[in-house]
C-alpha cells in the first residue's frame, strides 16, 4: 500500500510516496520463468485444473444446471448464485459426514458446523453472500465460479447463458447430468433438491445423502462411463485439446501399469522423463516428448532460481548489500574457490563432459528445491544441471524440435529456449565468467525488472531486493519451487472412476489402456 506523506527536510515540507505497508507474495515466479512451464502444462492437460480436484463435481454442476432449469427458467443470477451456493454447502456437509471425502469446498466449514450438535444444521447464512457471517466459502459463485466452470467450459459441459448464468450444455453436457440423475436415483434428488430450498438439514437425512459423495461414484454406472468418455474423448470429433488431454491420461495409466502403484505425480514426471521400457503409439510418445520438454523446463527455471536464491544471500551478507559489480565478484570467486577446475574450463568443455546418463537429475532437483543446505552450498548443484540440460539439448534433435514448438520465443518471455540460446553464445568462455554474467544480467537484472512490471501492472510488491544508495539491499530470501502441473487432480480423477487404484491399473484400467495405445 502506498501514501502520500508530509515529511520535514531541512526545514522544508515534501509530498513523497512512501511505502506504509509491504505484502509478502510468495511463489510469484521472480524471474519470470515459470510462466512458460505453466503455460505447457495446461495444454498437457486441459479441463483439469489444480484446483479441480474430483470428478464427482463435474457431474455434480452439471445436474445441478438442468436441475435448477427445471424449475422455470429464470434469467435472475442472484436466484442462481443463491441455488449454487446453497448446494455447495449442502454437499459439502454430506460429505464432512461420510467422512473420508478429500477435495471438497467448504469441508472445513462443514466439520465444524457438524460438531455443533445441532439436530438440524442450517446453512442459510453459511450460504449467504453476506461477508458479515462466517461462510462456507467467500467466493461470489462457490467453488464452482472459482475453480470447475471454465475447465467445464474447456470441455464442453457448460456455456454461458443469459445475464451471465452458467448453464449445461445440450449435449455433453445434459448428457452428463442425466448419467448422475440416473446414479443417485429419484428419492435422494428430491431430497437433495428439498434440503437446498429449506437450506437446513437434519442428520438423517445427511446420511441417507451419503450416495453422492466424490468417492461413490458406482463402479457399473452411465455415470462413469460418461466421465471416461469425458477425460478420453476420441474419435473423428475430437478436438486438439481433447486429444492432448487423452494422451496424457494414458501416459498415466501406462506409468500405472508399469509401477504395479498409484502413481504419484512427481514419478510420474520421472517415468516420462526418459523414454519408457513399453513401446508407445506414435501420438503418445509425442506425448511424452512434450512432458519431458516440460521437465526440463522446470529443471531449469528451479536451477536459475537458485542462482537468485544465491545472490540475494550475497546482498544479504552485509547490512549495506552489494553492488552489482560485487555480486559478480563474488560468484566468479566463489565458483573458482570451491571448484578451480571446473571453473576455469570454456562453458562448452563443461557442457560436453556432462555425463547426462548418470547425472543424478532428481537428486539434484530435490537438494535444489529442498530447504537443507545453503543456497552458496547448492551453487554448483546448478551450474552443473544447466549444463547437463544444455548437452541434453544438444544432442536430442527430438527433444530440441519437440522444445522450440511447446515453448515458443515471445516478447519478453523466458524459458529454457532463450536461456540455452544465450548460454549457446557463451562457449568460448570461462564457466565462471560465464555464470557470473548470467546471474548479474539474466538473474538479478531479470527479477528487477519482473517485480517492477508485476508493481506496475498487478500492484504487488514483489521485490526480493532493494537498491538503495546504488546498492541491492537484501529483503527476503527465496526458495526455488517447482510448478505444478495438475498431475494430482488428474491421478485422483483416474481413482475415482476405477482406472486406477493402490496397486496400479484395475481391470478397466488395463482394458482402456490396450484401446488406446
Amino acid at each position: 500500500m502506498r501514501s502520500i506523506e508530509k515529511r520535514r527536510a531541512g526545514g522544508n515540507l515534501d509530498a513523497l510516496p512512501q511505502w506504509t505497508t509491504k505484502i509478502d507474495k510468495r511463489g510469484l515466479d521472480p524471474l519470470g520463468m515459470q510462466n512458460a512451464g505453466v503455460g505447457l502444462y495446461q495444454d498437457l492437460l486441459p479441463g483439469i485444473s489444480n484446483i479441480t480436484l474430483r470428478m464427482r463435481y463435474y457431474g455434480f454442476f452439471c445436474w445441478l444446471s438442468d436441475a435448477y432449469a427445471r424449475r422455470g427458467v429464470t434469467t435472475d443470477f442472484e436466484l442462481w448464485r443463491k441455488w449454487v451456493r446453497r448446494a455447495e454447502a449442502l454437499f459439502a456437509l454430506v460429505c464432512a459426514d461420510a467422512s473420508g471425502q478429500g477435495g471438497v469446498g467448504g469441508i472445513e466449514w462443514a466439520s465444524e458446523a457438524l460438531q455443533s450438535g445441532e439436530a438440524v444444521i442450517d446453512f442459510d447464512a453459511a450460504a449467504s453472500t453476506d461477508a458479515n457471517v462466517k461462510r462456507y466459502l467467500i467466493q461470489s459463485l462457490g467453488v464452482f465460479g472459482a475453480a470447475y466452470f471454465t475447465q467445464m467450459q474447456e470441455m464442453g459441459l457448460f456455456e454461458l447463458g443469459p445475464n451471465g448464468i452458467q448453464r449445461v450444455t445440450p449435449n455433453a453436457g445434459l448428457e452428463l447430468a442425466n448419467a448422475f440423475r440416473a446414479s443417485i436415483g429419484p428419492y435422494i434428488e428430491t431430497m437433495f433438491t428439498a434440503a437446498i430450498d429449506a437450506a437446513q438439514v437434519d442428520r438423517d437425512t445427511l446420511k441417507a445423502l451419503h450416495p453422492i459423495v466424490p468417492s461413490a461414484i458406482p463402479d457399473s454406472s452411465d455415470e462413469r462411463v460418461v466421465y471416461e468418455k469425458v477425460l478420453f474423448a476420441g474419435g473423428p470429433a475430437a478436438i486438439a485439446e481433447d486429444k492432448s488431454r487423452r494422451d496424457s491420461l494414458s501416459l498415466i495409466l501406462e506409468v500405472a501399469g508399469r509401477e504395479a502403484e498409484r502413481p504419484t505425480p512427481e514419478n510420474f514426471r520421472w517415468a516420462l522423463f526418459d523414454p519408457l521400457s513399453t513401446a508407445l503409439s506414435a501420438d503418445l510418445e509425442s506425448q511424452r516428448l512434450r512432458w519431458e520438454a516440460y521437465q526440463c523446463q522446470d529443471l531449469f527455471q528451479v536451477a536459475a532460481a537458485s542462482l537468485l536464491a544465491w545472490s540475494i544471500s550475497i546482498m544479504g551478507e552485509t547490512d549495506e548489500g552489494a553492488r552489482i559489480p560485487e555480486i559478480r565478484d563474488a560468484v566468479e570467486a566463489r565458483l573458482t574457490q570451491a571448484d578451480t577446475a571446473s571453473a576455469s574450463v570454456a562453458w562448452s568443455d563443461l557442457r560436453d563432459a556432462m555425463d547426462i546418463e548418470g547425472f543424478a537429475w532428481r537428486e539434484v532437483w530435490s537438494k535444489l528445491t529442498g530447504r537443507r543446505g545453503s543456497p552458496e552450498e547448492k551453487s554448483w548443484d546448478a551450474v552443473r544441471l544447466i549444463a547437463s540440460l544444455h548437452r541434453r539439448v544438444a544432442i536430442r534433435t527430438d527433444l530440441a524440435d519437440t522444445m522450440r514448438k511447446a515453448l515458443p520465443i515471445n516478447g519478453q518471455a523466458r524459458s529454457i529456449v532463450t536461456e540455452l540460446r544465450w548460454f549457446e553464445g557463451q562457449n568460448a568462455r570461462s564457466v565462471a565468467d560465464v555464470i557470473g554474467e548470467y546471474v548479474v544480467q539474466r538473474v538479478v537484472l531479470r527479477h528487477s525488472w519482473v517485480a517492477m512490471q508485476k508493481l506496475r501492472r498487478q500492484r504487488d510488491y514483489t521485490f526480493l531486493f532493494e537498491a538503495r544508495d546504488g546498492r541491492l539491499v537484501r529483503r527476503a530470501a527465496y526458495q526455488p519451487v517447482p510448478t505444478t502441473p495438475r498431475l494430482a487432480p488428474a491421478i485422483q480423477f483416474l481413482e475415482d472412476v476405477h482406472l486406477v487404484s493402490a496397486d496400479g491399473l484395475t481391470a478397466r484400467g488395463r482394458a482402456l489402456l490396450g484401446a488406446n495405445r
